[in-house]
C-alpha cells in the first residue's frame, strides 16, 4: 500500500472519547480525509458515495486469509509476537471461517441458505415472531433491562426455533455468540482471557453444528438445519464443516448485531417520545422508524473488504492485498447524501442507509432482521407510553466496530388502553 507523503489525521478507534461519540470524528474524516491511511495499515473510507460504490465493487473481496492485515490481527503462528487481535492466533478450521466469504465458496454457501430468508419465507414467520415478542414483553414491569428482556432474547428464540434447536441449547448458542462476536471486531485488542474464550467458543459452536448436522442427515424435518443437510447434498465438494460454518456465521452476526440494533432503537425512542407516540398510534410507521434507527445508529459501524485489484480513489491508489474499512456509520450521516443527517426524520430521506451493505455481500438476514426489529419496536410502543434510561450515560459493549448497549435498564410509563 502506498504510504502518504506527509503525516495525516490520526484516526484512533480505540480512543474512549471516540467510542462514546464517534460522529464528530466521522465528520472530520468525510470533510478532510475521505480516504485515510488508517489503523493496522488499512484504508478508511467514509463518504456515502464512495462507501456505496465500494460495497458493490467486485475488485474488493472478503477473504482476509492471505493478507498482512490478517497476520497482524489474527496471528501467524507461535513464533510471532502477540498481535493486537486474538493474541494466540487462529489456525485450522477457525481460520478457514474467514476464507468462505468470496466466490466461488461464498456463492454456493449463500445459495445454500438463501431460501429461508427470502421476503416470502420471512413473511410467513410474522405470526411466530409476533408471538415471541408478546411472550417476552408479557407482564412487563415498569423498570426492566431492554437488553436482557428483549434484545438478546428475541433473535436467539426466532433463529433457534427456525433451526429446530431446543431452548436449553439456544442458551448455549447465545453464550457462544457473545464470545465469538469478538472475531467481528477486527483490530480490537481483547485480553488474553477474552481471546481464549473466543477461540474456545468458535471451536465448540462449530463442533455443535457438525454434530447436529450429522444427526439430521437423511431426515424429513422442515427445520433450517435439516433443510441445509438436504440442500448441501446437491452441491459438489461441500463439506460438513462448511455447512457448519454457515450455521456459525448465521448465529453470530444474527444474535449480537440484532441485540445492538434493538438496544440502539430503544435509546433513540427514549430521546424522541413523539416518535414513540406516533408508532403506538400507527404501526405502519415501523419501517420508517427502523430505517432511521439503522441510519443514525447502526449496530455495525464498519465493514471490511480486501483489495483484489488496485483501486484509485481521491487521487490515491489502494494496492492489491490492502484492507479497506468502509465506515457505514459515517456514510449514513454524510451531508452530501442526507439533509440534516444528524436529525431523525421519518420518511424524508430519498437515499437509503448502508447499514445492511450492498452488492454480493448484502446482509442475507436483512428481511428477518427487519421483521424482528419492527415487531419489537411495535411491541415496546404498544406497552410503553415513555421510556427513560436509568443511567445518564448508556454503557456500551466493549469493541471497535460493533456498537450497542451492554445493558439498558429503563423506567417506563405503562400505556393505558
Amino acid at each position: 500500500m502506498a504510504e502518504p507523503a506527509e503525516p495525516e489525521f490520526f484516526f484512533d478507534p480505540t480512543d474512549p472519547a471516540f467510542r462514546r461519540n464517534p460522529y464528530p470524528v466521522y465528520a472530520k474524516l468525510r470533510d478532510e480525509h475521505p480516504l485515510l491511511a488508517g489503523p493496522l495499515n488499512s484504508w478508511v473510507v467514509s463518504r456515502y458515495e464512495d462507501v456505496e460504490a465500494l460495497l458493490r465493487d467486485r475488485r474488493l473481496g472478503k477473504d482476509l486469509g492471505g493478507t498482512q492485515f490478517f497476520a497482524q490481527v489474527a496471528g501467524a503462528g507461535p513464533d510471532e509476537e502477540p498481535p493486537p487481535f486474538l493474541g494466540l492466533g487462529l489456525d485450522g478450521w477457525d481460520a478457514n471461517l474467514f476464507r468462505l466469504l468470496d466466490p466461488p465458496d461464498h456463492t454456493k454457501l449463500r445459495n445454500l441458505v438463501a431460501a429461508p430468508f427470502t421476503p416470502s419465507a420471512v413473511e410467513a414467520l410474522i405470526k411466530s415472531v409476533t408471538a415471541v415478542v408478546d411472550e417476552l414483553l408479557a407482564d412487563l414491569p415498569e423498570r426492566f433491562d431492554v437488553m436482557e428482556v428483549l434484545a438478546s432474547q428475541l433473535p436467539v428464540r426466532v433463529l433457534g426455533d427456525m433451526m429446530g434447536i431446543d431452548r436449553e441449547d439456544q442458551k448455549l448458542l447465545a453464550a457462544w455468540s457473545t464470545e465469538i462476536a469478538h472475531i467481528l471486531e477486527l483490530g480490537a485488542a481483547p485480553s488474553e482471557d477474552v481471546a481464549i474464550a473466543c477461540q474456545r467458543a468458535v471451536a465448540q459452536c462449530t463442533e455443535y453444528f457438525v454434530k447436529v448436522l450429522r444427526e439430521r442427515e437423511g431426515g424429513d424435518g422442515t427445520d433450517l438445519i435439516t433443510e441445509l443437510t438436504r440442500a448441501g447434498e446437491t452441491i459438489e465438494g461441500l463439506t460438513i464443516h462448511q455447512v457448519a460454518a454457515v450455521c456459525v456465521l448465521l448465529i453470530v452476526p444474527g444474535l449480537d448485531t440484532f441485540a445492538n440494533l434493538i438496544g440502539n432503537a430503544a435509546v433513540i425512542l427514549a430521546e424522541h417520545p413523539d416518535v414513540l407516540e406516533r408508532l403506538a398510534a400507527d404501526s405502519s410507521l415501523a419501517d420508517d422508524v427502523l430505517d432511521e434507527v439503522l441510519r443514525l445508529e447502526p449496530p455495525t459501524h464498519a465493514s471490511w473488504r480486501v483489495v483484489n485489484e488496485p483501486i484509485t480513489l481521491h487521487g490515491r491508489t489502494m494496492e492489491a492485498g490492502a484492507v479497506v474499512l468502509l465506515m457505514l456509520a459515517a456514510a449514513n450521516r454524510d451531508e452530501r447524501a442526507f439533509e440534516n443527517p444528524d436529525t431523525l426524520a421519518l420518511g424524508k430521506h430519498g437515499r437509503k442507509h448502508l447499514s445492511f451493505g450492498r452488492g454480493i455481500h448484502y446482509c442475507l438476514g436483512d428481511n428477518l432482521s427487519r421483521l424482528m426489529a419492527k415487531e419489537a419496536l411495535i411491541g415496546l410502543a404498544k406497552r410503553c407510553a415513555s421510556i427513560k434510561p436509568d443511567d445518564d450515560e448508556v454503557a456500551l459493549k466493549p469493541g471497535l466496530w460493533l456498537r450497542g448497549p451492554a445493558r439498558l435498564p429503563v423506567t417506563t410509563t405503562p400505556r393505558v388502553g
